[in-house]
């Protein structure tokens, strides 16, 4: 989370707190103002998605443009998380994990966002990546600028964002040397952050 929000991406405040021998991630709750609370749903549910239901990112941006209050803003910032989730390896990124607020009434806003882990390339076999298109294609950076217009950018803005998404990215030791990670804490993730996604992205720009 600290690596995305240095990308730009609206973030929920977060900190690492050490406690014993180990660190806990304390994130702080965005669904309450003044100890009342703001209505929050998840990308699922505002799709109507039933359990287990496959979406994608480009049925979120629709959702988006349908019930959203700055769609505009929301568009990019979701096509932004998208290709960080791909950069950093965010593969736990079903749409449980994307969220949204009402700010307005009877229209929704994308939440900070709260639930970010890089999955080193030993663990992914299990876990099954979002789409990024209802096509359910295998996810690249060569799909993500095709499908770019869907999220209002053309094609030029989307590769300016990916190049200071994939600046941010390629600073993940030094991200993680600022929160006092250990090298031996460190060294396993180096799959999740020197990636296939991440090397084509370098060509895409």
């Amino acid at each position: 989370m600290s690596m995305a929000h240095k990308a730009g991406i609206n973030t929920a405040d977060h900190q690492l707190v050490p406690v014993s021998s180990h660190s806990v991630s304390v994130i702080t709750r965005f669904d309450r103002v003044n100890g009342n609370r703001i209505p929050f749903i998840s990308a699922a549910s505002l799709l109507g998605l039933t359990s287990g239901e496959p979406g994608s990112y480009t049925m979120v941006a629709d959702a988006i443009r349908q019930f959203g209050h700055d769609v505009p803003g929301d568009l990019r910032e979701l096509w932004r998380r998208m290709v960080f989730s791909l950069l950093a390896s965010n593969y736990d990124d079903h749409l449980r994990n994307h969220g949204f607020l009402m700010l307005h009434a009877g229209r929704w806003s994308l939440s900070p966002a709260y639930d970010l882990n890089p999955i080193p390339e030993i663990e992914r076999a299990s876990i099954s990546k979002t789409s990024i298109t209802e096509d359910g294609e295998e996810p690249s950076m060569a799909v993500a600028i095709e499908a770019a217009p869907r999220f209002g950018l053309k094609t030029a803005e989307a590769k300016a964002i990916l190049r200071e998404l994939l600046a941010a990215v390629r600073q993940w030791k030094k991200v993680g040397q600022s929160l006092h990670l250990k090298v031996a804490t460190l060294n396993p993730y180096a799959s999740a952050f020197e990636n296939e996604c991440l090397k084509e992205a370098a060509h895409c720009i």
